[in-house]
């Protein structure tokens, strides 16, 4: 039995969407921004299935097992602010994250993959940040509108 849960918004300046946060029991979460052709189901009761375009070239799962809790948020906005891909570099980093892509002010927290917040800024625009102060290892940076890898050397 397939149990599906739709999405369908209309597209317009203005746009609704639903911003979906999946945290998983290793302590790492994803965000996804349900819009459009966007839609998840439950496959077989086993696994949660994510489907970000039509053609299902993006689909991504995971095993109910996994999953802690999922929250949904309705949000208001244009498209162009759902669209928007904040890179971090460079990669590997030792003591400066650099950021690119920002339009805005975003809330950035980065979480050791144990998941410790370590560190919790406020960015607007592009720019730089001091990460000297962490350890060697792998961490999580989780904007607004996206969750990135850093390697910290």
């Amino acid at each position: 039995m397939v149990l599906l849960w739709g999405m369908a918004f209309q597209m317009a300046a203005q746009s609704t969407y639903v911003h979906v946060t999946i945290f998983l029991n290793d302590g790492t979460e994803a965000t996804y921004d349900m819009h459009n052709s966007s839609y998840m189901y439950f496959e077989e009761g086993v696994r949660l299935v994510i489907t970000e375009s039509i053609d299902g070239m993006n689909d991504v799962s995971y095993p109910l097992s996994d999953i802690r809790k999922i929250t949904c948020e309705e949000m208001v906005g244009t498209l162009e602010s759902i669209n928007t891909n904040i890179e971090i570099y460079p990669s590997p980093v030792h003591d400066v994250l650099c950021f690119r892509n920002v339009s805005g002010t975003h809330n950035v927290k980065i979480y050791a993959l144990d998941g410790r917040l370590v560190k919790s800024l406020q960015i607007t625009g592009d720019q730089s940040i001091d990460i000297s102060e962490l350890s060697i290892g792998l961490y999580l940076v989780k904007t607004q509108t996206q969750t990135l890898k850093m390697i910290k050397l």
